[in-house]
């Protein structure tokens, strides 16, 4: 029985970014069907890649590992990796594993496309402008912490943030587990 399948294809309106549309879960049986999509992106020099994550259930460690172990080399070829559409159960580990300091996630893949990448997601021929992107962009997640602005003469002092607590701590702190 395969649990997963993986749709590589390029962006319909932006052939320089790739989507891998996967289905299932990833796991330690299903990860090396993934890595072959994956990989297969990679070996063909597409480095602006969208993992869409809508229809996936759950990813062990092994499926993060292929995310964290590929986004340097992404990175070093002026590309970048962003995961969208993470289903709660999904964003949960995600968040529980703090992956949002290295991987950025967003709640579909228009928004990848639009604050990830800084691209557009209007039909050639309409007169939408193209977005730029964001300079303090902020994953999906309920534990981010906000990424400071530059500080502009006159702006008001912003409210100190409290620290966040690694998810280390919280395990060691009971009366942090709630």
């Amino acid at each position: 029985m395969k649990n997963i399948t993986v749709n590589v294809s390029a962006h319909p309106q932006h052939k320089d970014i790739t989507l891998l549309a996967v289905k299932g879960f990833i796991d330690t049986n299903t990860a090396p069907e993934f890595d072959r999509s994956f990989q297969g992106a990679l070996a063909e020099n597409k480095y602006k890649i969208i993992v869409d994550l809508k229809d996936v259930t759950y990813v062990s460690s092994a499926g993060w590992g292929l995310f964290v172990g590929e986004i340097k080399r992404i990175r070093n070829q002026k590309g970048d990796l962003f995961l969208a559409a993470m289903s709660p159960e999904v964003e949960e580990a995600y968040e529980l594993l703090q992956f949002s300091t290295i991987l950025k996630a967003f709640p579909n893949v228009d928004q990848a496309v639009i604050k990830g990448f800084g691209r557009s997601t209007a039909t050639k021929g309409s007169a939408a402008p193209v977005a730029e992107p964001e300079r303090d962009l902020q994953p999906v997640g309920k534990n981010v912490q906000a990424v400071p602005a530059v500080k502009m003469a006159g702006d008001p002092q912003p409210a100190k943030e409290t620290p966040k607590t690694s998810w280390f701590e919280r395990l060691l702190n009971p009366s942090k587990w709630f």
